[in-house]
């Protein structure tokens, strides 16, 4: 009989994976792990660690930049020739070195198109500030921070006291396990990094003491985070300023990952 149906319909239990009703309020939905790492990056103590750590490592760089024009114009002001210093007046006063060789020339990377315009990017000022600000919708922007603080290192090798105080405000920085900056290296690197920072000594300082973490740090940059990169607005323009490509193709595809 239809009561006696509609009594049993009632009692019958339906499978969970049967039921397509919506979510119950204040039902906990399963969140993926990129979901919570985001969510773990916005948490206010976080980003506020982050943000007290890219402030104090601005200052330091502050401080090392008008460290290195002072010394030049006094270089200058002793051993230059008048139209020297006139020049270097009319400049703004600036001896900052001349850019370092680029990775592709440094670590022999194949010069394909691809590396050819990661470099370009990352050595302009303004490819530079914009693939910055990409990283930092990532949550990754410690990884150029890193990358161009040991192209900064390199023009204070011949300043001894002030180079060992960089490496240690580096470690401190990009390199200790609690440091909100700290960079994704492999292990080995960071414990020869961690080994020699603590011995402290002029032998465990050397000029390429972070070499090995830089030419890790770019290749990650440039074979993840630039592919994604290339695909936004900021790029487009980054490239029509430096006549770099707008698409790549590797293998029919339009990226090397």
């Amino acid at each position: 009989p239809p009561a006696i149906l509609s009594s049993a319909t009632q009692n019958m239990s339906i499978p969970p994976h049967h039921k397509f009703s919506a979510p119950e309020p204040g039902e906990i939905r399963k969140t993926s792990f990129k979901e919570n790492l985001a969510k773990c990056m916005r948490s206010p103590s976080l980003m506020s660690k982050r943000e007290a750590a890219k402030r104090k490592w601005s200052a330091m760089r502050e401080s090392f930049r008008l460290n290195r024009i002072k010394n030049g114009i006094q270089s200058s002001r002793l051993f230059s020739p008048r139209s020297e210093r006139r020049r270097r007046s009319a400049d703004g006063g600036s001896s900052m070195p001349a850019p370092s060789p680029s990775p592709t020339t440094r670590y022999g990377l194949s010069p394909n198109e691809w590396t050819f315009a990661f470099d370009h990017v990352i050595t302009d000022a303004d490819g530079r500030a914009q693939f910055t600000k990409f990283l930092q919708s990532e949550y990754s922007e410690e990884n150029i921070l890193f990358w161009w603080a040991v192209e900064e290192l390199r023009a204070i090798a011949g300043d001894r006291p002030e180079f060992e105080r960089t490496v240690q405000e580096m470690f401190d920085t990009f390199i200790a396990a609690d440091s909100p900056l700290a960079i994704n290296i492999d292990h080995d690197t960071r414990t020869d990094i961690i080994e020699r920072v603590q011995t402290k000594t002029s032998d465990t300082y050397p000029e390429n003491i972070y070499d090995r973490a830089q030419t890790h740090v770019y290749r990650l940059m440039e074979k993840d985070c630039f592919s994604r990169f290339v695909h936004t607005p900021a790029y487009k323009e980054v490239a029509k300023k430096l006549s770099l490509p707008q698409t790549f193709r590797f293998n029919g595809r339009l990226s090397p990952c």
